[in-house]
């Protein structure tokens, strides 16, 4: 594969060929790489065309500050995350609803769950997104320190500190609603 300065500037030229080369030679990898994370071969093969066609409409702006590897499994890789947050969230409120309309409840304990939620979804809001991302792979979808460490390569210790400070700033916020 040519990663030289000149088929670099093809791209931002908007030259179809030089596309067309980085397409056929990145597309197999990248769908693999996505499949492994998701399980999931057409959601992996749609993230993987959702960013070639990114490249294509923002050929301009295309600039690379390391290897071309590098950056586009890292594009890869940061789609993946935002699909897992946003899955995380939703699998969360779907889940508060089921057990909201699957008991008979006061409505004092549907108000206090649904301000809790509210206030916990907020909080969540406000983490750094790094912070957000790794306390949602840890906490809505159960993936270990060691497997968060392994996605954004990273030190145990640096997901464990995440986890911490965003259990601590989530906790304040839900004691600020308990104990006005």
């Amino acid at each position: 594969m040519k990663t030289t300065p000149l088929f670099i500037h093809q791209i931002q030229q908007g030259n179809p060929r030089a596309f067309e080369e980085l397409f056929d030679t990145y597309w197999e990898d990248l769908v693999n790489y996505g499949y492994k994370l998701l399980e999931d071969r057409q959601a992996s093969e749609d993230i993987v065309q959702e960013l070639f066609l990114e490249i294509w409409d923002k050929h301009e702006n295309f600039h690379i500050t390391n290897s071309l590897d590098v950056f586009l499994f890292s594009c890869i890789k940061k789609k993946i995350l935002r699909i897992f947050r946003d899955q995380g969230i939703r699998k969360k409120h779907i889940e508060s609803l089921y057990r909201l309309t699957s008991k008979s409840e006061s409505p004092i304990k549907e108000l206090l769950h649904d301000e809790l939620m509210g206030s916990i979804i907020k909080t969540l809001g406000h983490l750094p997104n790094k912070e957000k991302e790794v306390y949602i792979l840890h906490e809505i979808q159960g993936y270990s320190v060691k497997e968060i460490s392994n996605i954004f390569t990273v030190s145990e210790q640096t997901v464990r500190n995440q986890i911490a400070s965003a259990s601590k700033k989530i906790g304040s916020a839900v004691i600020k609603l308990l104990i006005p």
